[in-house]
């Protein structure tokens, strides 16, 4: 397996190599401190397998370099790393296809613990998220039954794929992969992707 860092900050290049072997064993771990850097290691030769992005790269604001690498590379998991944990930036985030968002002020355990998560193809969503991101599960609907096809969509929603990559990847219309997000939505009782795999991550659902 490989891993790509892209984050400015050295003390993060030092870390995270080693967070990365504990938790998935032999990882082959490149870093870079600009997005720049970060797009041109992922578009050589040898691709990376999971991305590590910073929020706070310079020359880049809120959720620019996520949306900018998910366009360029919308088939790499990527998972985002921030200093700060509040609602808008984990949000846009998971709605913009990261299949993960974790705190660097996570302690190591929770960060080992993220990326086997991730690495099994689940989605990881921060704890303090949980309890701060009301996804009304008043509205969700009694019982919470999915179809098999609905489940197949969801699972591939929490890995972050577009409607686009779904749409291919299951061999059905874009429209119908749309039909089948929204009754996602219903049965979880939110209104967005990112609500949702808040939600599905409240209920321990990580169909990876």
């Amino acid at each position: 397996m490989r891993a790509l860092v892209i984050d400015d900050h050295p003390l993060v290049h030092e870390i995270m190599p080693a967070m990365l072997r504990k938790a998935l064993g032999e990882v082959g771990v490149v870093t870079e401190t600009t997005l720049e850097a970060g797009l041109a290691r992922a578009a050589g030769s040898v691709p990376p397998d999971l991305v590590l992005l910073d929020l706070g790269l310079p020359g880049y604001e809120g959720l620019e370099a996520v949306t900018r690498f998910r366009m360029e590379f919308p088939q790499l998991p990527l998972i985002v790393l921030s200093g700060t944990c509040d609602r808008e930036s984990i949000l846009g985030a998971l709605d913009a296809g990261a299949v993960g968002y974790i705190p660097k002020t996570s302690r190591p355990e929770v960060m080992i613990a993220a990326f086997k998560l991730v690495a099994a193809g689940g989605t990881y969503v921060p704890p303090e998220a949980l309890d701060a991101i009301d996804v009304a599960p008043r509205r969700r609907r009694a019982g919470f039954e999915l179809t098999e096809r609905q489940n197949e969509v969801l699972r591939l929603m929490l890995k972050g794929y577009s409607n686009e990559r779904i749409s291919s990847e299951l061999a059905i219309a874009p429209n119908t992969v749309k039909q089948h997000a929204h009754a996602v939505f219903m049965a979880l009782g939110v209104s967005t992707r990112a609500e949702a795999v808040i939600a599905a991550a409240r209920l321990g659902l990580t169909l990876g």
